[in-house]
């Protein structure tokens, strides 16, 4: 235990040392409580940066955390919404996501940039000084834009060289945090995934084969009842180290791979994701390291452990949170004689590109887009539903499906495919058709069910007076728009012939018209177009009064 706080002690050191020459504020003058923490595990993505309450409401002001200069604004309605980018000389990035409004200046830069884009979102990128910024100066008021569904504000660190995010904790931003992480659950995995099963803290466990084993923590902080991730997590087999997962730092470009790094067959029939103590064949993670051991009462290789007959090994897990808070848990490894270890014979070999039929569909699955060689069962449900990997097996790059319609169906338009999960819910997936053929491309599995969306979306007005837009200096004609399958596509919006721009708010499907503050007071004529997935066009014109 000792070498495990001298481990803990080292680490702290080192990022407080890599810190010292950046010390930022913090981005709210409120207390910082938590409900996101760094690298916390989440749908297909490690959390990139900290989730910071912002008491239930939007509008708070935001602060530049220190000095430097505006590099990028994103806008969209999807993802981080409206986003800002501050750069700074000691060579970090920091990020503002989910914000209502920014500061005057450069909200009246932002929307003159779009509109003569003819854009309704997209990335800027002001000339580098273009907009400075000192600490403590306001820049932004936080909000629930994007996805986002509940007010807060997303505040990340990034290396500004490698654009990778770190944990903002290690840079002096204070959260209050007295809980010990929990533990919740513990699993064991057989090396050929045809056994798995639960136990408890203490618990000795017979070893008739190589086993993997799986955790369930979560953290708390004072002030919240929210469970988040935790900071580092070690397990070692009679005091011998042979796992690691240390929550410092992640990558974008491998960020996807969490679905490696949790238990996804899990996940997929519980929804709590379980985090493997082992690593799977196809998982570059930096995040995780795991240490091979050979001597006579055990090997490990991997994070997998097998344990030679009639040797007891000891297991022991240490959790922690970046305060240092730490929840011990300990149980046995009884060896018996060794069954032969079988690999998984069936299923699909992740280095290789697949090819796969069922029915009308023809599958792609590219090499790579698997993590293990997996089971990937096909079979037909009812009359018209396809069982595709059935939402247990994650896929890393899409798989394309060519369907192939039938002589009825050719006939027809507006075709799309419904996928479902593990749980039934649904989301419709929209693609290319060539003559007889519809191509779709997913980076989930499940059941697929083709449909039909022949109705146009509904569109209405709901007031034709401008209101103020929160935090801001411009007005917003808004309108509501609806599409009861493949959803809102595409949007436009003209004010007397020219370009307005829409902030679409999919959560309460309003489109918010942008009116530009040269416009006479009067009436005007407002034209707007809504597409959804598949094309149906709804076209409207209203007289707006201002």
């Amino acid at each position: 235990m000792q070498k495990i706080f001298l481990f803990i002690g080292f680490l702290l050191t080192l990022n407080s040392a890599n810190a010292q020459k950046f010390e930022p504020s913090a981005p709210l003058d409120i207390p910082l409580i938590l409900s996101g923490t760094f690298a916390e595990l989440r749908s297909n993505h490690f959390h990139g940066g900290i989730d910071i309450k912002t008491q239930g409401r939007s509008g708070l002001k935001v602060s530049a955390v220190a000095d430097g200069y505006v590099s990028r604004i994103s806008v969209s309605p999807y993802g981080y919404g409206n986003a800002l980018y501050l750069r700074h000389p000691e060579g970090y990035t920091t990020v503002y996501g989910h914000l209502n409004a920014f500061y005057p200046e450069l909200e009246q830069w932002i929307e003159y940039q779009l509109r003569v884009r003819s854009k309704n979102y997209g990335n800027l990128y002001p000339r580098a000084n273009q907009f400075p910024v000192s600490r403590g100066q306001l820049v932004a008021f936080s909000g629930n834009t994007g996805g986002s569904f509940g007010p807060h504000l997303h505040f990340e660190i990034r290396d500004t060289k490698t654009e990778e995010p770190v944990n903002p904790l290690e840079f002096g931003i204070k959260v209050k945090d007295n809980k010990k992480p929990d533990l919740k659950g513990l699993m064991w995995t057989d090396r050929d995934f045809r056994g798995y099963g639960s136990f408890t803290n203490g618990d000795t466990l017979k070893m008739n084969k190589t086993k993997g084993f799986d955790i369930f923590t979560t953290d708390q902080q004072d002030g919240a009842n929210n469970n988040n991730g935790v900071y580092l997590i070690e397990a070692s087999a009679d005091g011998h180290v042979f796992f690691k997962a240390h929550y410092n730092r992640i990558n974008f470009n491998t960020s996807r791979f969490i679905n490696a790094h949790i238990n996804y067959p899990i996940y997929s029939a519980q929804r709590v994701r379980y985090t493997r103590l082992y690593e799977l064949e196809n998982n570059p993670l930096k995040i995780t390291t795991t240490y091979p051991i050979l001597n006579r009462s055990f090997q490990a290789s991997k994070g997998w452990i097998s344990v030679a007959a009639d040797s007891i090994v000891e297991i022991s897990v240490s959790i922690f949170d970046f305060q240092k808070n730490q929840r011990n848990l300990i149980f046995y490894l009884k060896g018996s004689p060794t069954l032969n270890d079988y690999s998984v014979s069936e299923g699909l070999d992740w280095r290789k590109d697949q090819d796969l039929a069922i029915g009308p569909i023809k599958i792609h699955i590219p090499s790579g887009a698997l993590y293990n060689k997996d089971a990937f069962n096909l079979f037909k449900k009812g009359d018209d539903t396809y069982v595709i990997g059935e939402a247990v097996v994650p896929l890393q790059k899409h798989m394309t499906m060519h369907w192939e319609l039938d002589s009825l169906q050719q006939n027809k338009e507006g075709w799309f495919v419904w996928e479902y999960d593990s749980r039934g819910k649904k989301s419709a997936i929209t693609g290319k058709r060539n003559g007889a053929v519809l191509q779709f491309a997913t980076r989930s599995t499940g059941s697929y069910q083709l449909d039909q969306d022949v109705k146009k979306p509904k569109v209405s007005l709901i007031k034709s007076v401008p209101a103020k837009r929160s935090n801001s200096t411009f007005m917003e004609i808004q309108l509501r728009a609806e599409d009861d399958k493949t959803g809102i596509d595409r949007y436009s919006a003209r004010i007397d012939g020219s370009f307005a721009r829409i902030d679409f708010d999919y959560k309460k499907d309003l489109l918010k018209v942008i009116v530009p503050k040269e416009l006479a007071e009067g009436n005007h004529n407002l034209r707007i177009v809504v597409i959804d997935g598949v094309g149906n066009t709804t076209t409207k014109e209203y007289i707006i009064t201002l």
